[in-house]
């Protein structure tokens, strides 16, 4: 998929990782089931990438697309300035009222430049400047309250902050490489607040990043990175001073070893440091293959859920994914069987980008299907993907 901190090419060291075959994760009913979701450019992309809820009758999806869920159904809603073929989507989304929602990542703000943000009102989504003027690409945010959001940048550019009137840059440890980018952002107050990504060259030597807000400055606070090759995190989770989680990918071997899949990374902070957490990968037809960690959410801290997607073929090959959902009970990471609408590998694209927490025993996950024109000619590029899991009475 094409998609701001993806790495085709990823493989970790032995022995802090489990393979699952993959029958374990597909032939079990799978706890998640997909509900029915709007299409709203039709024809073209209609991704999604981030999720965020402010009650269970008020959920927002962004990509290159954005539906709302209001309690009983999604309904889709257009973004001004999303032109598929120049790149232009939404990687982050904070809800905070029914009328109060802020989107960030990249749209055509007029035919020469680019905006960064986006808000609803209750009535439509609109352009608002942003510190940087547009020339940033913004990728994650996380809403304390109406006048307390951060959102984090990707390539270059500084983490920004809104106060209820304006963003404002706001000064970050310089990144040790040429490339920054923060692709996850959680909160647990006004004075801690957690940010992770990856710094360095992406796809080469790039290193897990993790950056802590102590409510007066932003520090570096060291992360590990699993063997010589590239490594990731692009999303977590704060549930408190100390207890935070981490997930994305590594590479144990360098470029230009034999090509070999990457690996599953999940790290969490103790209070004191950051440490990496075994966790297991699915392979597909008895080979190990590609997995990745877009995201987790939380319902409680022995309650985990982390998501995202393993491939059905070679490293290298076909980017054809189907789901994937680990769960933690306090005591280990396990795969969670989770459904792919279409599972068939030459047919579809089935990753998993967004989730989000909606009340106790409530967990949506969302990302996107990639249809073959081939065998759907009249089906959109991409069609909108959300799955729910329950077990609130």
């Amino acid at each position: 998929m094409n998609i701001i901190g993806a790495i085709s090419i990823v493989v970790t060291s032995a022995g802090l990782l489990t393979h699952v075959p993959s029958s374990r994760a597909q032939d079990a009913t799978p706890v998640f089931q997909v509900v029915q979701t709007p299409n709203t450019q039709r024809v073209f992309d209609n991704d999604i990438f981030s999720a965020s809820a402010s009650s269970p009758s008020d959920i927002w999806a962004v990509g290159t697309t954005a539906i709302h869920y209001d309690g009983t159904a999604w309904t889709g809603y257009p973004l001004p300035g999303i032109v598929g073929e120049l790149g232009h989507q939404m990687m982050g989304v904070a809800a905070i009222s029914p009328t109060n929602a802020w989107a960030v990542g990249s749209f055509a703000a007029s035919e020469t430049t680019n905006g960064n943000i986006l808000h609803w009102d209750g009535s439509a989504w609109s352009a608002v400047p942003n510190a940087a003027g547009g020339g940033d690409y913004l990728v994650s945010i996380a809403a304390i309250s109406a006048d307390d959001i951060w959102a984090g940048p990707c390539v270059l550019g500084p983490i920004e902050h809104y106060n209820g009137t304006e963003w404002t840059a706001v000064p970050s440890p310089p990144a040790q490489g040429p490339e920054y980018c923060v692709t996850g952002l959680s909160a647990i107050s006004s004075n801690d607040v957690w940010a992770v990504g990856w710094q360095g060259d992406e796809g080469y030597n790039s290193r897990t990043l993790a950056e802590h807000w102590d409510g007066a400055q932003w520090a570096m606070v060291p992360s590990p990175s699993v063997g010589q090759g590239p490594n990731q995190l692009n999303g977590l989770v704060a549930l408190g001073a100390s207890d935070v989680w981490a997930v994305g990918f590594s590479m144990a071997k360098p470029p230009g070893s034999p090509l070999l899949p990457n690996e599953t990374l999940i790290e969490h902070w103790n209070g004191t440091s950051w440490t990496v957490v075994s966790s297991p990968n699915v392979d597909y037809g008895g080979q190990p293959r590609d997995n990745e960690l877009q995201g987790i959410v939380a319902l409680s801290a022995n309650d985990l859920w982390a998501f995202g997607w393993y491939a059905a073929n070679p490293s290298g090959e076909s980017g054809d994914e189907f789901t994937l959902v680990l769960h933690w009970d306090g005591a280990s990471w396990s795969v969670v069987p989770s459904p792919d609408p279409i599972s068939d590998p030459n047919l579809v694209n089935d990753p998993l980008y967004a989730g989000v927490v909606t009340g106790p025993g409530s967990v949506w996950l969302a990302g996107c299907e990639q249809m073959n024109p081939a065998n759907f000619p009249d089906s959109p590029a991409t069609s909108t993907l959300v799955l729910l899991h329950t077990t609130a009475q």
